[in-house]
């Protein structure tokens, strides 16, 4: 068999052509104007399916993009406030026993200057003491020395009186 046996068996086997005058073998609707319409529309449809479902994907792979990063600056800022409430906590801890230690500092500073104030007092009346005590004192010493001047001017006096008896 040779091309130009296929050729001309192939044209003789066309369903589209009528010989001698007799309708052709097979499916009628495969015959009908109709058909190409159809066939045309089809293709349309199932170009334009194929099309869409193309878009389709692309977005879907770009929303799908999206929600990645999207997780991961969730998950970014997540760590970020975790960062920062760990830090808050440790400030906050800090704060505290600072506050301890200034409680510490203030009771001790406390109990310090009540001390000062009672040995300030102890002192104070001590004062007062001396003062009173130097005020007698003085007071004894000018009655002392009233008293010793009364006894030098009787012996004086005496020895005065001696001597003129003499």
């Amino acid at each position: 068999m040779t091309f130009d046996d296929l050729n001309i068996k192939t044209m003789r086997d066309h369903p589209d052509e009528k010989s001698n005058g007799r309708k052709a073998k097979g499916l009628p609707f495969l015959y009908s104007p109709w058909w190409c319409l159809v066939a045309v529309t089809l293709g349309v449809l199932c170009l334009g399916s194929v099309v869409i479902i193309i878009k389709l994907g692309v977005e879907l792979s770009q929303v799908s993009d999206l929600l990645t990063q999207q997780q991961v600056n969730l998950t970014h800022q997540k760590n970020k406030l975790e960062r920062q409430i760990s830090a808050r906590q440790q400030a906050e801890e800090a704060s505290q026993e600072s506050q301890k230690e200034l409680k510490e500092i203030i009771e001790t500073l406390a109990q310090k200057l009540n001390e000062k104030s009672k040995e300030q007092m102890e002192l104070h009346q001590q004062n007062l003491n001396l003062q009173e005590t130097l005020k007698r004192v003085a007071n004894c010493s000018a009655v002392f020395a009233e008293n010793c001047a009364l006894v030098a001017f009787r012996i004086c006096q005496k020895e005065a009186n001696l001597l003129r008896a003499q």
